[in-house]
């Protein structure tokens, strides 16, 4: 009898994800034509989940979907052909819009480093794709913080990992090679971390800044107007501002007693916020995972146009 050696290192921890099946994405699609009301046949398909008849999506007859259960599956077999250490990884899947959007999350806890202020933080992959023209199938790199669980957006170099159109034949082995870089980032965002928690900022300038990052207009007009206290600020704003407010409540309660008063902290506000905030609406709730998604781009995006980057 000839023994039988896996091709791929990480093949035996991938067996137990992949027998956990698909979660809330264990559903299949199909297409249809789009038919106008006189019969004659649009230039559209409708795609479709087969169990409920629910829409996900309307494209062009060139468009060709890739099932949630076919991306899940890509996923775990880019993973398995990379360089990383995957023992004890984590999965979890989770869709939004009925299941028109579909975003799977890895922790990594092998690839786990401590951070300035002595806290943990694993190496985490989050890989997206959606049926109604939001993302195209990507993964992209981040980090799950231990003590809080915040999940802490990569902001230096190349964020997304590995970023493909919706077609079958999606290049696996160029998406192993890619998500490998995930390592050399992840150094990159602990020196800057580093730098983050040596650099002081005041109360003022924090505030401001989460301001400009959560697009509060009203607040700034008021701090041009010469406002200084943020806990005025807030009771002054025509319209309530809850992300603005939970922001600052986690810095004011939270990270600057903890972790001081430095961009360390702010960061970690910010990161709190995307990550376990509420919806602001009630019937956001059902697609928190799009949401969150959301926030997260805004974080990134807040921090890398900012002077707070370039600052540290």
């Amino acid at each position: 009898m000839n023994n039988i050696t896996p091709m791929f290192a990480n093949n035996t921890a991938l067996t137990t994800i992949r027998n956990g099946g698909y979660g809330s994405a264990d559903f299949d699609i199909a297409t249809a034509p789009l038919i106008y009301l006189d019969a004659y046949e649009s230039s559209k398909s409708i795609i479709y989940r087969t169990d409920t008849a629910q829409e996900l999506g309307v494209h062009g007859h060139g468009y060709k979907p890739v099932a949630p259960k076919h991306m899940i599956d890509v996923t775990r077999n880019i993973i398995e052909r990379s360089d990383l250490s995957i023992n004890g990884i984590q999965e979890t899947i989770r869709t939004s819009h009925d299941g028109s959007r579909t975003f799977v999350q890895y922790k990594l806890p092998e690839h786990t480093y401590r951070t300035a202020d002595g806290d943990t933080a694993a190496l985490s992959l989050l890989s997206i794709s959606s049926f109604d023209g939001t993302w195209p199938f990507m993964i992209s790199a981040a980090a799950i913080q231990q003590a809080c669980t915040n999940l802490q957006v990569f902001v230096s170099g190349e964020v997304a990992v590995f970023k493909a159109k919706h077609t079958r034949s999606l290049d696996i082995e160029q998406g192993g090679r890619v998500i490998t870089k995930s390592l050399q980032l992840f150094h990159k965002e602990r020196d800057l971390w580093q730098q983050w928690q040596q650099t002081r900022t005041d109360d003022e300038s924090a505030f401001i800044f989460f301001c400009k990052s959560l697009k509060c207009t009203s607040a700034e007009k008021l701090i041009g107007l010469g406002y200084v206290d943020p806990q005025v600020i807030l009771g002054d704003l025509p319209r309530r501002n809850a992300s603005l407010e939970y922001v600052w409540n986690k810095y004011k309660t939270v990270y600057s007693q903890r972790l001081g008063n430095n961009y360390w902290a702010v960061y970690n506000a910010l990161t709190d916020w995307s990550t376990h905030a509420t919806a602001s609406r009630l019937s956001n709730e059902v697609n928190i995972a799009a949401v969150q998604n959301q926030r997260q781009q805004i974080v990134r995006e807040a921090v890398k146009s900012n002077q707070f980057m370039r600052a540290a």
